[in-house]
């Protein structure tokens, strides 16, 4: 009975191997987040600055400490720590009239891998990313639905690290949808 129970569990491990490696889709040929394991976040449900407090803007040096988000527009909140560091967080939601042909996963993802200079993919909290760093800045932009991305913009030291922190952030504070 023992060998039986071995030998199952190694046949089902196999199973689940292959299924996996003949079933899943290349990185940068995906364009759902179902693709991704992770579950669509609605990061529209509350505003960019209820989703980054002020507690955590000030630690993670973006706010100066008397300092608050502020809200820029419906969909933005800005932090500045007054010196050398400033964010954008903003959160957009793709056209739902129908003129776009894309979905917010495939579009981050196609920037990613498109070659451009300075873009990268970012894996944060395992939703699909792209950075676009510059010199002392970055643009982070993840998909946390078909719909939904969630854009920052960071101008600070180690400006790309910031911007994921802070998506991470965002993304811990986001309902799904």
């Amino acid at each position: 009975m023992r060998g039986r129970g071995r030998a199952a569990a190694a046949v089902a491990a196999v199973s689940v191997l292959v299924g996996a490696c003949g079933g899943e889709t290349e990185l940068a040929e995906r364009d759902s987040i179902d693709q991704f394991g992770v579950p669509p976040l609605e990061p529209t449900a509350a505003h960019p600055c209820d989703l980054i407090t002020d507690d955590v803007a000030v630690e993670l040096g973006i706010l100066h400490e008397d300092g608050s988000g502020s809200a820029q527009s419906d969909s933005n909140c800005f932090f500045t720590d007054r010196v050398d560091a400033s964010v954008d967080v903003r959160v957009e939601v793709l056209d739902e009239t129908g003129a776009e042909d894309t979905t917010a996963v495939a579009a981050v993802v196609s920037a990613a891998f498109a070659g451009e200079g300075g873009q990268e993919f970012a894996d944060v909290e395992g939703y699909p990313g792209v950075t676009t760093a510059f010199p002392d800045s970055c643009n982070l932009s993840v998909a946390t639905s078909d719909e939904h991305e969630l854009s920052v913009q960071v101008s600070a030291d180690d400006a790309c690290d910031t911007a994921v922190e802070i998506a991470r952030t965002a993304i811990a504070n986001s309902p799904e949808l």
